[in-house]
């Protein structure tokens, strides 16, 4: 990669395990050595970002997040059972009168906070905003307001869970006496604090579901698709404005589905390597 004056920004999206594919993109652009001069990131890109803007060691941060994924904490999450609710729609379909339609009417979210902030503490513990080799932006929704945010400065671990606290499966996270959510119900690609932040190139990581328009056949259907639309519209407001968009193919992989680590990586090699010409001619 040539050498460049401008300041390039990395957005990374929003998409639960099909975030996984950020370390395969960081993989390509480091290869090429892509200058990165600052972050920002929301849900799984804040935490990736955030080991990013540490250790700048792709390497690194791929060895530290898989063995994190066999620690007692991860563990602890129960992930693969939520992964089943997921899978069988359990809690959708069989609304009426069942213990997760009763358990949800009466808590914040099926994964409680302190269990996200024990495992996020496994891979961020004594990192700190001002520590950080690259600047860093993190992305949420502030429920209590009504807004979106983006955190800077401060307790870097809260942030980090605050943008990854997905509504309804994980709690919302309290900071400074707010509420605040996953990222995506503000900004799933944040692209736009990276222009605030000076950046003169915006690359752009989506790895959000865009699903085929599937066939209707009841309300939850309506409204799934509905939602879809509305997210994948505001997505596409964002990516305008990006300079370049890497969109690694997750093949319809669902935000659970992290038992596909190997496929996302390469989804996310791949994707990156595709577009080195033309990050090569914007730099």
């Amino acid at each position: 990669m040539k050498h460049t004056k401008k300041k390039v920004g990395l957005a990374l999206g929003g998409g639960g395990a099909r975030g996984i594919a950020h370390l395969g993109v960081l993989h390509t652009l480091e290869k090429y050595e892509t200058p990165i001069d600052m972050i920002s990131g929301t849900s799984i890109g804040a935490l990736i970002g955030a080991l990013y803007a540490y250790y700048k060691d792709v390497k690194k941060i791929s060895r530290m997040f898989f063995e994190a994924q066999e620690s007692p904490e991860y563990k602890a999450l129960n992930l693969d059972q939520i992964a089943q609710n997921a899978r069988s729609q359990s809690v959708f379909q069989q609304v009426k009168e069942t213990y997760a339609n009763y358990y949800l009417q009466h808590n914040m979210g099926f994964l409680k906070a302190e269990h996200t902030e024990h495992f996020l503490e496994t891979l961020l513990e004594g990192i700190r905003f001002d520590n950080l080799q690259i600047p860093l932006s993190i992305t949420t929704g502030n429920i209590t307001k009504g807004i979106g945010a983006c955190f800077e400065d401060g307790d870097i671990i809260k942030a980090v869970q605050a943008s990854m606290s997905l509504p309804m499966w994980m709690e919302p996270v309290e900071i400074n006496g707010d509420y605040y959510v996953d990222g995506i119900a503000h900004d799933v690609v944040p692209t736009k604090p990276l222009r605030a932040m000076g950046a003169d190139v915006v690359i752009a990581v989506d790895v959000s579901l865009r699903e085929p328009h599937p066939e209707t056949s009841n309300a939850i259907d309506v409204k799934h698709l509905a939602d879809s639309m509305a997210v994948n519209r505001s997505i596409d407001l964002s990516l305008e404005y990006a300079d370049c968009i890497i969109r690694p193919d997750t093949k319809q992989l669902m935000w659970y589905d992290f038992d596909r680590s190997p496929q996302l990586v390469r989804a996310g090699r791949e994707a990156a390597q595709a577009e080195v010409v033309y990050l090569n001619k914007l730099l």
